[in-house]
């Protein structure tokens, strides 16, 4: 009985650590973790306001390539991920893509829009709710991020920070 408890305590422990996406269970390499093979499903609709209060629907952008981030403001992979975001929308947005970021914090815009102006965020950032979460969860940690085609099938998912090359080479196959 002992023993099963401590092996609960300790797997509850590397869960929470991995939650912000401290590395997706299953890689011994770190690596991301892709979508199972044959996992494609077409994504799941939403309409969220944007940080002016503004509606936005996933398929107001139909027919492009779409990487949709969930992340939050106080996690650091999350934060890290920024600068290669506005690097891969400013190449890739003439081309067809569109990066949509969607802050999950709990507080909302009142520390969600500090912060994107703060961090010269300059793609689409759009405020999460647990109904959009469930629809393309359960996420099991942050940040979760998800390719979507140009027929608006997910093609690729990640927990975790990814590194550039990957997510490019993706972006770059479906453009």
């Amino acid at each position: 009985m002992r023993r099963s408890i401590l092996s609960i305590a300790t797997l509850s422990i590397a869960l929470a650590s991995a939650s912000c996406g401290g590395g997706p269970a299953g890689t011994a390499s770190g690596a991301p973790a892709p979508a199972a093979a044959g996992s494609v499903k077409t994504a799941p609709e939403f309409e969220l306001a944007d940080l002016n209060g503004k509606l936005v629907r996933l398929s107001d952008s139909k027919g492009t390539v779409r990487l949709v981030d969930f992340w939050a403001t106080w996690c650091a992979p999350c934060r890290e991920e920024i600068p290669m975001f506005r690097d891969l929308s400013d190449a890739y947005g003439a081309k067809g893509f569109n990066l949509v970021g969607i802050a999950m914090d709990n507080e909302g815009l009142s520390v969600v829009k500090p912060f994107v102006e703060e961090n010269h965020v300059t793609y689409l950032t759009l405020l999460g709710n647990e109904a959009v979460a469930t629809s393309y969860g359960p996420l099991v940690g942050f940040p979760s991020k998800f390719l979507i085609d140009r027929e608006g099938k997910i093609v690729a998912s990640w927990v975790g920070p990814v590194p550039r090359a990957v997510l490019e080479q993706k972006i770059q196959s479906l453009l």
